[in-house]
């Protein structure tokens, strides 16, 4: 994404440069280039607000802004999309912060003067109420081992489209590591990607292993006609069959995966 300088340094210039962004459970922080020593890290617990930016700021589309406590950090995103997912994945993980601002200004502070209120302080306060992002008081009731189940199904029921798409960046991973060219999209960190469907798919695999285990173990341990299982109890019979099906059946992902 492209940057406007900060104005960290009294008399640099306050243009706008292309960085590299990165986001993790602590900080914001931005590069020159992937991989390169960050130039700037921004602590999340400094965030005060991140909102979009009204385009007559700068005359350029796709602009959001992070306010920190003593400057604003304009961002310009590739498009649409990249901007609404930083702004509410930024927005939610800063939703709790002590310190949040009530109220911004969704102009730039430009030529001594807010272009939105055209109050002259640069420490005026706000004069837009910030997004509600998430609503007060939202709880949301998860099942840990029920969404695991869950994302489990879904991985054995797609395994051969993670196949299909290994199998395309295969040979450019291991020999060129060039873009991957598919229908659909495009991927342009093959060896990364390869790397990531062979963990995928051997997490997977160790997954659907302990899951046969444990309805083998459940099938021993219950007998039929018991408390737990009376005579008549369809979900026992259900059980015992799928237990019959799996021993005479192969499992859908084997156990050799390339090193």
């Amino acid at each position: 994404m492209i940057k406007r300088a900060q104005g960290r340094k009294r008399f640099g210039r306050k243009n706008f440069k292309q960085r590299y962004f990165r986001l993790t459970t602590q900080d914001l922080t931005y590069s020159k280039t992937k991989g390169k020593e960050p130039l700037c890290c921004i602590p999340l617990d400094q965030i005060l607000a991140v909102e979009r930016l009204q385009e007559d700021s700068f005359k350029m589309k796709n602009m959001f802004q992070i306010i920190q406590p003593e400057r604003a950090l304009y961002i310009q995103a590739n498009n649409c999309v990249e901007e609404k997912e930083w702004i509410d994945i930024l927005t939610k993980i800063c939703q709790t912060n002590a310190n949040r601002l009530e109220r911004y200004h969704p102009s730039a502070y430009i030529n001594g003067r807010w272009m939105c209120c055209q109050a002259p302080s640069e420490v005026a306060p706000g004069c837009s109420d910030v997004s509600q992002g998430l609503e007060v008081g939202l709880q949301m009731d998860l099942d840990p081992d029920r969404e695991l189940q869950r994302i489990h199904s879904l991985f054995i029921a797609h395994m051969d489209r993670l196949d299909r798409l290994r199998s395309a960046c295969e040979c450019q991973a291991v020999y060129t590591g060039d873009m991957c060219f598919l229908p659909s999209f495009i991927i342009e960190d093959v060896q990364s990607c390869f790397k990531m469907l062979n963990q995928l798919r051997e997490t997977v695999f160790n997954l659907e292993q302990e899951h046969r285990s444990y309805l083998k173990l459940l099938t021993r341990e219950t007998k039929y006609g018991s408390k737990q299982a009376p005579i008549g109890d369809d979900n026992y019979l259900l059980l015992a069959a799928r237990v019959r099906h799996q021993d005479s059946s192969q499992l859908r992902i084997t156990c050799s995966l390339p090193k």
